[in-house]
């Protein structure tokens, strides 16, 4: 598969769009934001309006038609700048919109995607549960048949965006017994259903502009229209609107990895020591120059997987089993290496500041706080490390 890659006119004109729009309207909140740990909502209505919510949605849903290509330019430029406002718009895009986008109804994407996509609904996904992490398929949240409907109940916790989500992707066990073989569907929930509330919302380490809720489901009755996708075939849907989380959660990690290296270049070109900037010190120049490599990486990396997601379409019955396989493998090695090596470039960042980046409030110390969380959500890295060698033992290398 050919891996060059450069960007159009138009996407380098969104790419510029985005950034100018970001430097405006979002970067001059971000220190309350954090401080005062908020949902940023008025600069999330602007980013709504600005179509910012439906970036790879088909114009015919309510978005922009950009694409994964058009959306990972969006959540690299969101990693440079913050990564709550990034985490808002994934659980929504990515997560939320994806699987409706995929396997959808007609009437379903007319009622729940349009609006979506054209920012004025906000969206969520619930998997995890209190026992259901990494194991993903041992969900217990039970959904059990009434009529033609039915009937949910249980827990859901570490919903990003579960407190203000207007809709819910949420996948609940029609059968236990048979785990994520048949199983496990996916529902619509919505947020005036009878039944739902919203619990807890967790304190963080970062990304203290989003919430991070639990879901209450005591008897929630949703009618046959809710279920998304075929009953029995949930974790289906999970797994493949995860392949799309992860690779923009790649471009993310890269925007912040990118901020990270701009900022130690601005500060050791400025810093002296011993009567000199300290970026004249080899041992400076050498953690320089490895952050740049992993960047350079990474940029390979997440637009030859969006590009690769592009050309498959929106459609997984016309998939074939290898072309899953490697958009999945493609997914979780973007994920896993670029959180990984933005923890890397963030924390050499942070130590080429000194003292300076270890106080509260600058944008290298946030930024360390909320890139850790990038290892562990959309699926742990250890859970990313045995996708890929179980397709390696199943395919090859």
């Amino acid at each position: 598969m050919p891996i060059d890659f450069s960007f159009t006119p138009d996407q380098e004109a969104f790419r510029q769009a985005v950034r100018t729009f970001l430097e405006r309207e979002v970067v001059p909140v971000l220190g309350r934001m954090d401080e005062e740990e908020e949902f940023p909502a008025e600069t999330v209505r602007r980013m709504q309006e600005e179509g910012y919510f439906g970036v790879p949605v088909p114009e015919e849903y309510g978005g922009l038609g950009l694409g994964k290509v058009g959306y990972a330019l969006l959540l690299e430029e969101l990693g440079r700048v913050d990564a709550s406002h990034g985490t808002i718009v994934g659980a929504h895009t990515s997560l939320g919109t994806t699987p409706l986008l995929y396997y959808g109804t007609e009437e379903q994407k007319r009622r729940w995607l349009l609006p979506a996509a054209q920012g004025k609904k906000l969206l969520a996904f619930s998997l995890t549960e209190p026992g259901s992490g990494s194991d993903s398929g041992a969900v217990r949240t039970r959904a059990e048949r009434e009529g033609d409907g039915w009937v949910v109940t249980g827990n859901k916790i570490y919903v990003s965006n579960g407190k203000e989500a207007d809709t819910i992707v949420l996948i609940a066990a029609n059968d236990p017994a048979l785990g994520p073989k048949g199983g496990v569907t996916a529902f619509l929930l919505d947020r005036g259903d009878p039944g739902f509330s919203v619990g807890r919302c967790e304190k963080k380490m970062g990304l203290h502009g989003t919430s991070t809720a639990e879901l209450v489901l005591d008897h929630v009755r949703l009618g046959p229209e809710r279920v998304l996708g075929e009953v029995g075939r949930g974790f289906v849907v999970a797994m493949t609107t995860l392949d799309v989380g992860r690779v923009s959660l790649g471009a993310a990690s890269l925007g912040a990895m990118e901020a990270a290296l701009s900022e130690a270049l601005t500060f050791t070109s400025q810093r002296t020591q011993f009567g000199r900037p300290i970026s004249e010190l080899e041992v400076v120049q050498f953690r320089l120059a490895d952050m740049a490599m992993k960047i350079q990486a990474l940029r390979y990396l997440v637009y030859h997987a969006a590009a690769h997601q592009d050309r498959m379409g929106t459609d997984p019955a016309s998939w074939s089993r290898t072309e899953r396989a490697e958009k999945t493998r493609e997914a979780s090695t973007v994920k896993c290496l670029g959180s990984e090596w933005a923890s890397e470039v963030i924390d050499q960042a942070l130590q080429l500041h000194g003292g300076l980046g270890y106080i509260r409030g600058t944008p290298i110390e946030r930024a360390y706080r909320d890139a850790r969380i990038s290892e562990i959500f959309e699926g742990t890295n250890e859970i990313q490390r045995l996708v890929v060698a179980r397709d390696l033992l199943t395919r090859g290398a």
